[in-house]
């Protein structure tokens, strides 16, 4: 039989101090002591995953940013979205160039004399030209947008274009269509609105034969041939009268315009044989006072430029280079020195201010 150690003896000693009742409690309290570190293991797992997915749900409630339908991060001023960036392959932003502007660019300065002063004429002749095309699309507008309020029918339109053109025939019988459209026109108003029609007594401006018809002395019906008659030579003298009328005006307009272009070409050959600058003052002026002279009577045109012409006076530079062009923005009215004295223009924004100013 093999010798017991120390252990042993301790061990057994051990054991049977405990009672049969003390380690079913050991082991009950060993067991429990288990079950609890498994639940405060799986709470801090059940925390840590709630922790968790509240993070993610406060993510969720604070987007990036408000997006448009096209990816588009940012709104314009009125509300729409703004145009999202165009990337390349390596998601780089896309910076497309810039537009070129053949009217308002700058001319290169490396070009020859004549071809900038070639390219000038140019933009200034598609100025015009556009500015003409605007007026002419803007009177067009105005007049269909007109007809378009009133409610017309392009049929009404038609019509009324058409007895337009009877009217101021001179021939009886186209005049004569005129005055049965006019009468359909009339029924049919008159049907519509339930009403009689009320024609004027042809008697009406004739006392002395309303005075015959009651004495007797002639018929009703033979008095108002004869007031028709009174009443048709009347109308027409007053058509006569309104159309020689036109006519005068339309004849004094284009004498006044004759005689102020002849006015202007003379000012012209008597500034140009006196003044060496006038080329480059004429360069500067005549864009400058397109607009006002547009205003103002033919018989005062000269005057007016001649006023402009005296108070216009080149700057040093200008007249170095002879007035290459006009500045794209100018002050309408230059500042006054102080004391009244004139100031030779330091610049060509002054110069064109002065000679504007002299046009108020």
């Amino acid at each position: 039989m093999a010798e017991k150690s120390v252990m042993d003896e301790v061990n057994a000693a051990l054991g049977d101090a405990l009672s049969e009742e003390e380690a079913p409690a050991i082991e009950t309290l060993e067991e429990e002591g288990l079950e609890e570190e498994a639940a405060g293991e799986e709470t801090e797992g059940e925390e840590e995953a709630a922790g968790e997915e509240t993070e993610g749900e406060e993510d969720e409630e604070k987007p990036e940013g408000e997006v448009g339908p096209n990816g588009e991060r940012e709104r314009n001023a009125d509300g729409t979205w703004k145009a999202a960036a165009k990337l390349d392959k390596d998601g780089k932003p896309i910076v497309e160039p810039k537009k070129a502007d053949p009217v308002n660019d700058p001319i290169p300065k490396d070009l020859k004399k004549d071809t900038q002063d070639r390219i000038r004429t140019l933009i200034d002749t598609t100025k015009t030209v556009t500015a003409e095309r605007d007026t002419i699309k803007q009177n067009f507008d105005y007049m269909v947008n007109g007809i378009q309020a009133t409610g017309a029918t392009p049929q009404q339109y038609g019509e009324t274009l058409s007895w337009l053109a009877l009217f101021n025939s001179n021939d009886p019988a186209q005049q004569t269509k005129a005055l049965e459209l006019v009468e359909t026109v009339a029924d049919r108003l008159a049907t519509l609105l339930g009403r009689d029609r009320s024609v004027g007594d042809p008697l009406g401006a004739h006392a002395d034969l309303k005075e015959a018809v009651s004495k007797g002395q002639i018929t009703a019906q033979y008095a108002k041939e004869i007031a028709r008659t009174r009443n048709s030579q009347t109308f027409r003298t007053e058509i006569a009268a309104n159309a020689s009328q036109e006519q005068q005006q339309q004849q004094q307009a284009a004498e006044e315009e004759r005689q102020g272009r002849a006015a202007l070409t003379e000012l012209e050959k008597t500034l140009s044989a006196s003044d060496p600058d006038y080329a480059a003052k004429k360069a500067i002026l005549v864009p400058s006072l397109k607009p006002i002279m547009a205003t103002i009577p033919w018989g005062q045109k000269k005057d007016k430029f001649l006023a402009a012409y005296k108070a216009l006076a080149l700057p040093k530079s200008a007249i170095a280079l002879k007035a290459k062009g006009m500045p794209a923005n100018q002050p309408l009215r230059a500042k006054q020195p102080a004391g009244g004295q004139n100031k030779q223009p330091s610049s060509m924004l002054e110069a064109i201010s002065g000679a504007l100013g002299s046009m108020k």
